[in-house]
């Protein structure tokens, strides 16, 4: 005899709600959701403001080269400043893209500068051209500190802008503007092949 029949109804009932229909994990994503990685794609110069409290305090120059996975869905980054009398030698790595699960964009980012995994959630304005990012990171010290981050994209420019958010005062602080240049492609293929794009 089935257990079934001595459940009661409205158990049943219950059980197919909490169970819901199966995730749709193949459904297609949003039209031109893979656009902005697109556009990222390339290798890029780039010139770095840093700022303390609101004013510039220091600057860099950098290079980023940005490759698109072969179906377009992903891109990764890599991003290096080579030392100055100022700052030590950087290096950054990143993969991001569209997460149909997650709804949104989805980025991670490891570098010189931090022990942990940074995880960014963005969002896409199109008419604006431009994604915003949100992150929250262990500082080391029992707290999560909260980010937010732009990226303009104006073609073969972009601005990509860093804020910080305040844990005892909620505000923003600027952390850092960088303006990124776009190489024209054999200019970046002659530079990979010279080994100059990675360090530069």
């Amino acid at each position: 005899m089935s257990l079934l029949r001595h459940l009661p109804a409205a158990a049943l009932a219950a059980g197919l709600l909490l169970a819901g229909p199966a995730p749709a994990a193949d459904a297609p994503p949003p039209p031109d959701v893979h656009a902005p990685l697109a556009m990222e794609a390339g290798t890029w110069d780039a010139e770095i403001t840093f700022f303390q409290d609101g004013q510039p305090s220091g600057s860099a120059r950098g290079v980023q080269v940005n490759t698109l996975l072969a179906n377009g869905h992903w891109v990764t980054n890599d991003f290096n400043i080579p030392a100055t009398g100022e700052f030590p030698a950087y290096q950054g790595h990143g993969v991001w893209g569209f997460d149909p699960v997650a709804g949104a964009y989805v980025n991670t980012w490891v570098d010189t500068n931090d022990r942990a995994v940074r995880t960014d959630y963005g969002y896409w304005h199109a008419p604006e051209q431009t994604m915003v990012w949100s992150s929250k990171q262990p500082d080391g010290n029992g707290h999560f500190v909260d980010y937010r981050f732009t990226e303009e994209f104006r073609g073969d420019k972009r601005v990509f802008t860093a804020w910080q958010l305040g844990i005892v005062k909620p505000g923003e602080h600027l952390l850092l503007r960088i303006e990124f240049t776009r190489r024209p492609e054999a200019a970046a293929t002659a530079a990979v092949s010279a080994g100059d794009a990675p360090g530069r």
